[in-house]
């Protein structure tokens, strides 16, 4: 997974524990969720936050640009649990087993995947008790956009607090827009084998997020059968989808990962706004590269509210959507953010400034650079930080010491319609873009952008990178979402990227360069 809430569950169908069919009659889902989200919530969590009122200000006076928002430090509960829980750890005792805020900072150091995976084989080789207590209930794989398969390990401790970010956020969708119909669930066709290690299986059954009597209320409203994950072929899937889609007459709430996933299907739907008038909402990724594929959704399903998810990754959930969409933090979890260098709290953030994400999770991830970037935009109500996903970090192309970043190339393409992406050229130092062949572009005003980046700029003008190249592609995206499915994605989580540092993305989509 990358970010975003997949409608309470990630990818339900890919996870799906073979419980299908659709019940006769829709049941009051908002109500028969709320038991069972308390059911959920019933462990340690950070407090709500209540904001002090804010002081008007003196216009006679300038305005602090550069200070932190005031309020006061967050409680910390949930992180010194943690750490008393796991504290027989091999991972916490090399640092002395620290079990509070400050000593933890102290002593545990930032790390990366590439850091943990000498203590991930020990957990997968079968030792218990290295990076939490006991041995984990499950593993998932993650493609991620920044490099190759990770597998990461679920405790019970962090299946629970996914559940416990995810049930309000679900019931709340359900009671806001008053949803009794039809639901659809992300379910992606199966094209991973079953997979274990050591006993130990590798993907999750529906019941691990929401438990088994979630997942059996969710399997009556689904409008897609979960068994339809079982379905190995991609066009035999898409048809049996397509076909419950189409009678799916009380369609209420869907939920996907990425808005270009849905919009395949719409393809081949006609008229899904009278296909389905009682559609109320559509939650999916609708910031940084999925901005323009949420806003194309909104123009064909006119009569549906988009709601952006939050930020959801294997590794942990950072933001939900709260009541007025925006995306809060969450209180199960430890979170610190990055920037230049230095690590902060959330009461230390600067409202407008980017932060990578640095995750503590009870799955054994300690100050775990997530490297997805966020945009703190104040607290919301509840007192709660508003974090806005800004894009991924983590994910640059570096040819001549250029460095050119994710977030920074999306810039350069704002406006460059259709699905694209910058690559780099794999016959000479230079970069091409991939674009669809029927849509106008201006390569000089992309060359033009690119060109903010000094480091960039100066390359050009010693010649020691080409000028930019275009290269259209036809079908690009399903082609780009089929190189994906050959590494191991599954296709609800393919997401639109608009750079990639590998060389050989035209090989991957078949083309000649």
């Amino acid at each position: 997974m990358g970010e975003g809430v997949g409608g309470g569950i990630p990818d339900a169908g890919s996870r799906a524990s073979g419980v299908g069919g659709r019940s006769e009659n829709p049941i009051a889902l908002g109500a028969a969720l709320v038991p069972i989200a308390a059911h959920a919530t019933n462990t340690v969590a950070l407090p709500e936050q209540t904001s002090s009122p804010t002081p008007t200000p003196d216009p006679r006076l300038p305005t602090p640009a550069l200070a932190p928002t005031p309020h006061p430090p967050p409680p910390t509960p949930w992180l010194t649990t943690l750490l008393a829980h796991n504290a027989g750890t091999a991972y916490l005792r090399r640092y002395d087993n620290p079990l509070t805020l400050e000593a933890f900072r102290d002593s545990v150091p930032v790390t990366d995947y590439e850091d943990l995976l000498p203590w991930l084989d020990r957990v997968r080789e079968g030792e218990s008790d290295v990076l939490f207590a006991g041995r984990p209930l499950a593993y998932e794989r993650t493609g991620g956009s920044t490099g190759g398969m990770k597998l990461i390990p679920y405790s019970a401790e962090g299946l629970r607090d996914f559940q416990c970010s995810l049930f309000p956020w679900l019931v709340q969708v359900v009671k806001t827009h008053a949803i009794t119909g039809r639901a659809y669930f992300s379910i992606s066709p199966a094209t991973r084998p079953p997979e274990s290690i050591g006993g130990v299986p590798v993907g999750l059954p529906d019941g691990a997020y929401l438990g088994d009597t979630g997942a059996a209320l969710l399997s009556r409203m689904t409008a897609v059968p979960f068994d339809v994950a079982s379905i190995a072929d991609v066009d035999r899937w898409r048809e049996e989808t397509l076909r419950h889609l189409a009678a799916a007459r009380d369609l209420e709430l869907i939920s996907v990962w990425s808005p270009t996933f849905l919009l395949a299907l719409l393809d081949h739907l006609d008229d899904p706004q009278k296909l389905w008038p009682r559609l109320k909402i559509v939650s999916c990724w609708a910031d940084a590269t999925s901005k323009p594929f949420a806003e194309e959704l909104a123009e064909r399903l006119p009569h549906a509210h988009i709601q952006p998810k939050g930020l959801l990754s294997t590794e942990t959930v950072v933001t939900v959507p709260d009541e007025r969409d925006r995306p809060v933090l969450t209180p199960h979890g430890f979170f610190e953010f990055e920037r230049e260098g230095r690590q902060f709290l959330s009461h230390e953030l600067i409202e407008g400034d980017i932060y990578e994400v640095i995750a503590t999770t009870a799955s054994g991830l300690y100050r775990y650079r997530t490297s997805d970037l966020v945009r703190y935009a104040g607290l919301a109500p509840s007192g709660r930080p508003i974090l806005a996903f800004a894009g991924r970090g983590g994910l640059v192309s570096d040819l001549v010491g250029e460095k050119l970043t994710e977030p920074f190339v999306a810039d350069c393409l704002d406006g460059v319609p259709g699905f694209h992406v910058l690559v780099p050229d794999s016959e000479r130092n230079g970069y091409i873009l991939i674009a669809e062949t029927d849509l106008s572009i201006s390569l000089d005003d992309v060359e033009q952008r690119l060109r903010r980046n000094p480091q960039y700029a100066y390359a050009r003008r010693l010649g020691q990178l080409q000028p930019l190249r275009l290269v259209r592609v036809a079908r690009l995206f399903e082609r780009y979402t089929e190189a994906h499915i050959k590494l191991g994605v599954r296709l609800g989580d393919v997401k639109p990227a608009v750079l990639r540092n590998e060389r050989d993305w035209l090989d991957r989509l078949g083309c000649e360069s």
